[in-house]
């Protein structure tokens, strides 16, 4: 069997444009500078679209595998359609289902993660199973007949690969999570094997900003050094990207300062490499994935409903267990608290003061015209996907 790409032969050629750029102070472009404005995030029409083109028509992640391991184990989260329950099932697959009784609407879950047999209602206690089923209507001999099968959970579309967990946000389409990424992109996440890693104390993070103005901070390479002069910006280049693009979503390389010493040279990748830089892909629609030497980050963004001002940021870094780290406990979770204090200080010094303050300029009436440069290309690259699906009408309901 051929794979879709030579992972191989992408990152030296990668490397190669990557070392190129750095020696004549260039990055990948895109062919023309491009126009924005203030309503493509302020806008609660749009924000509407956003949230049912977008995310209730394509798979996006929600979880990794680890963080639903066994029967009955759980997460809840906020959806910009629904809040859901996702949860592993008796056979070993995961299953997502809003996160409501069919009697009165009463949410079932509260708990941000647990371990359950059943669902309990708290209001008139009628139950589900985990695999969605009404199993119990309180005081039946008086409420009623009717037929229960058709009154379960409401489940989502969704699908385990990759490691991790992807759902579509509507109950009335049908998941193909590799037909989304596309052959190579899909080769490139199998020959990452996160499926055998474990998430590390995933984060969340409410901001008051659109889900597009974070995702477009942290594809941007353009700002490293000036918004990050004595954190990030001391060890990584700015500006400096080599990119390739797979439709929907992208794979690039970026360097950190330690590459420069290949500037010159005629080199092949080596997994020395992964130390000199950081390979990244844009998962569609919102998903941003970083590899590091020893272990990966996700981060996602997506909208609090309709609301253009308000978005959920989620952060996960993925490593090695315990057990396969050859760590002892305490080194392993001594190593990922210090990575992960230096992440939310980051974040919470720097970018988001930045980013929640685009979102109040961003609702004032007269922004004028705005620019998005040619060496933005994966912002580019990530607003043509979201107005394509914009501009694609809902497809039919899955039979």
């Amino acid at each position: 069997m051929t794979l879709a790409v030579d992972i191989q032969d992408l990152r030296t050629r990668a490397l190669r444009d990557l070392l190129a750029h750095l020696d004549g102070s260039v990055t990948d472009q895109w062919p023309e500078i491009a126009d924005s404005s203030a309503p493509d995030f302020a806008d609660p029409v749009r924000a509407e679209l956003e949230r049912d083109r977008v995310f209730g028509e394509v798979p996006f992640i929600v979880a990794h595998s680890s963080e639903v391991t066994g029967r009955g184990q759980f997460i809840t989260a906020d959806l910009p359609r629904n809040n859901v329950v996702v949860i592993r099932q008796s056979d070993g697959g995961v299953k997502t289902f809003v996160n409501a009784c069919r009697h009165r609407g009463a949410q079932l879950v509260t708990e941000d993660s647990g371990k359950c047999r059943l669902f309990s209602c708290p209001y008139h206690r009628w139950s589900y199973g985990t695999d969605g089923a009404l199993r119990s209507v309180t005081l039946d001999n008086t409420f009623g007949d009717f037929d229960r099968s058709q009154y379960g959970l409401v489940e989502l579309p969704t699908e385990e690969r990759h490691g991790f967990v992807w759902v579509i946000d509507n109950p009335a389409r049908q998941i193909d999570v590799a037909a989304w990424l596309g052959p190579e992109m899909d080769a490139i996440m199998a020959s990452y094997g996160i499926g055998d890693l474990v998430s590390v104390d995933p984060h969340t993070y409410r901001r008051p900003a659109n889900w597009k103005i974070m995702q477009d901070g942290f594809l941007d390479n353009y700002h490293v050094k000036y918004a990050h002069p004595n954190t990030a910006g001391k060890m990584l280049h700015t500006n400096a990207v080599a990119l390739q693009d797979y439709g929907r979503s992208f794979w690039f390389l970026t360097a950190r300062k330690t590459v420069d010493q290949f500037i010159g040279q005629e080199v092949s990748w080596s997994p020395e490499m992964e130390g000199h830089t950081i390979e990244s892909c844009f998962l569609a629609p919102n998903s941003m994935l970083l590899k590091h030497a020893t272990h990966f980050e996700l981060l996602t963004f997506r909208p609090v409903g309709a609301d253009p001002n308000q978005s959920i940021m989620q952060m996960r870094i993925m490593a090695p267990s315990v057990q396969d780290s050859g760590l002892t406990p305490e080194h392993w979770a001594k190593r990922w608290e210090k990575n992960w204090g230096l992440l939310i200080a980051i974040l919470h010094d720097e970018d988001f003061p930045i980013l929640d303050g685009s979102q109040v300029a961003m609702n004032s009436l007269d922004t004028g015209p705005m620019l998005l440069g040619r060496n933005e290309i994966g912002s580019h690259l990530f607003r043509r996907m979201v107005d394509e699906l914009l501009a694609t009408a809902p497809a039919a309901a899955a039979p």
